[in-house]
C-alpha cells in the first residue's frame, strides 16, 4: 500500500522551522562569541590578519615609498615593549637629501640622525591606525605620501604592540602606552607639542582620544586632534551592529532584563571616547563618511555634539503628562532655544555633491565635524579631507 503524500505546506513548515531555528543558533553564538574575550581582542584589533604576504618593515621602498625618504624606528613604551614605527620625511626636506640615497651599508650617512632637522623644519602628523594589517598597509601608505607631499609634513607611523613587528599583545592600556612613546620620542628629537599634530583612523580614533586626553590632564597642548571614521564608544558601536548586514545583534537582547547590563560588563577592551571630551583640550577635527558602512556617521555626530554641550542650555524633556498642553509648549519652547544657540555658536557650510563642515570656536581652540557624502570608512584618502586637516592646523 502506497504511504499518502505530505501536504506541501507541512513541507513548507517544516524548512520554515528549520531555517528559524538555524538563524536562532547563529544569533546564540554570535552573542556567546561577543562576550568571549580571545574573541573580543582578535574582532576589536584583527591584529592576526595582514594582507601583506612578507614584511620588510626595514626597506619602506618595498611598500611603494621612496628611497631613502622613510627611516624604520624601533622605540619603547613605558612597560619596555619594542615597538616598530616609520617616520617619513616632508618632501621639501627629502627633496633636499643627496639623491639617490646611499646604501644601507653606508653609515656615514645615517637618515636616522637627520630626524631632528625634520623635526624643525616642518610641523608632524602622529598617525595612529585602524585595526587589521600594520604601518605598510597600502592603504595607510598612500595616506603618509598625500600627507608628506600635500601638506608637506613629516609623519610618524606606529604599529602598536602585537601589530607588525612590535612586541606584546595589544589591550587598551598597552596601545595607549605605545602612542605616547611615540609622542614622547617626537619630544626627545627636538619637536615642539604645538609642532605636533595626532592624527587617528577608525581604532586609532579611540587610542588618539586617549593620548589627546593624556596630554590635556598634563597641561601639554598638540596643536591639534584629528578623529577620522571615529566611533563614539565600543559599547554603542556594537549595539549597532547588524550581523549579516540586516540582523542586528545586541538589539533583541534589550528587552531581557539584565542582559544588556550583561554584555557591558564582558567588554574587556572599553574604548570610550566620549567619556574623555571633556580633557582633551586641543583644536579638534571630526571627519566621517556617510556612506561609512563600517562605523556609522552618527558616531561623529555624537562626538561633536559632545565637545557643544557645555555651551548649550540642558535638553528639554519630554513631559510627564504627554496630554498636557502646556508642558508640550515649554518642551518646544525649551529645544527651540537650545537650537537657536547651537546655531548661533555653529558656523555651516554645505558643498553640492561633497559634504558638511561644521565649525565654532570654543574658549580659543577650534572644534570642526566634517561629514562627506562619499570617501568610505578610508576618509582620509579623499582630498577634500586633506584639505580640511591643511587649512583648520595651519599647514597651508
Amino acid at each position: 500500500m502506497a504511504e499518502p503524500k505530505k501536504a506541501p505546506h507541512s513541507t513548507l513548515y517544516r524548512f520554515g522551522r528549520i531555517v528559524l531555528f538555524a538563524f536562532a543558533a547563529l544569533y546564540a553564538l554570535a552573542v556567546v562569541l561577543v562576550m568571549t574575550p580571545f574573541i573580543q581582542t582578535h574582532v576589536m584589533y584583527a591584529h592576526y590578519i595582514d594582507y601583506l604576504t612578507f614584511n620588510k618593515f626595514d626597506h619602506p621602498e618595498s611598500y611603494g615609498l621612496s628611497p631613502g625618504k622613510t627611516v624604520n624606528l624601533k622605540l619603547k613604551s613605558a612597560d619596555n615593549t619594542t615597538i616598530g614605527g616609520w617616520f617619513v620625511f616632508s618632501d621639501p626636506f627629502y627633496r633636499e637629501l643627496p639623491y639617490p640615497p646611499p646604501p644601507n651599508n653606508d653609515f656615514s650617512f645615517p637618515r636616522k640622525e637627520l630626524i631632528p632637522s625634520a623635526l624643525r623644519s616642518a610641523p608632524t602628523i602622529l598617525f595612529l591606525h585602524g585595526n587589521t594589517g600594520t604601518r605598510a598597509h597600502p592603504l595607510r601608505t598612500v595616506l603618509y605620501t598625500a600627507f608628506t607631499s600635500r601638506l608637506n609634513v613629516n609623519v610618524l607611523a606606529i604599529d602598536y604592540r602585537g601589530f607588525g613587528d612590535s612586541e606584546g599583545h595589544p589591550t587598551v592600556q598597552g596601545v595607549s602606552k605605545d602612542a605616547r612613546a611615540a609622542w614622547d620620542y617626537l619630544m626627545s628629537q627636538g619637536s615642539r607639542p604645538e609642532d605636533v599634530l595626532i592624527l587617528g583612523h577608525s581604532l586609532g580614533t579611540a587610542i588618539a582620544g586617549l593620548l589627546s586626553s593624556e596630554l590635556g590632564r598634563a597641561g601639554i597642548h598638540p596643536r591639534g586632534t584629528v578623529l577620522m571614521s571615529p566611533f563614539s564608544s565600543v559599547r554603542r558601536l556594537i549595539n549597532q551592529y547588524y550581523l549579516f548586514g540586516f540582523l542586528p545583534l545586541l538589539k533583541p537582547l534589550s528587552v531581557i532584563p539584565l542582559a544588556p547590563r550583561l554584555i557591558t560588563w564582558s567588554l574587556v577592551h572599553r574604548f570610550d571616547t566620549l567619556t574623555l571630551v571633556p580633557e582633551i583640550k586641543s583644536s579638534v577635527l571630526i571627519a566621517h563618511a556617510d556612506n561609512d558602512f563600517d562605523i556609522p556617521s552618527s558616531h561623529a555626530s555624537i562626538l561633536f555634539d559632545a565637545f557643544l554641550e557645555p555651551y548649550l542650555p540642558t535638553s528639554a524633556l519630554l513631559p510627564e503628562n504627554p496630554l498636557s498642553h502646556a508642558d508640550w509648549d515649554n518642551y518646544t519652547l525649551h529645544d527651540a532655544v537650545r537650537t537657536s544657540k547651537r546655531s548661533e555658536l555653529v558656523s555651516t557650510t554645505r558643498i553640492d555633491g561633497y559634504g558638511v563642515f561644521e565649525e565654532t570656536t570654543l574658549e580659543g581652540r577650534k572644534v570642526a565635524l566634517l561629514k562627506t557624502e562619499s570617501g568610505g570608512h578610508d576618509i582620509g584618502r579623499v582630498e577634500g579631507v586633506q584639505d580640511a586637516i591643511g587649512r583648520m592646523f595651519g599647514f597651508y
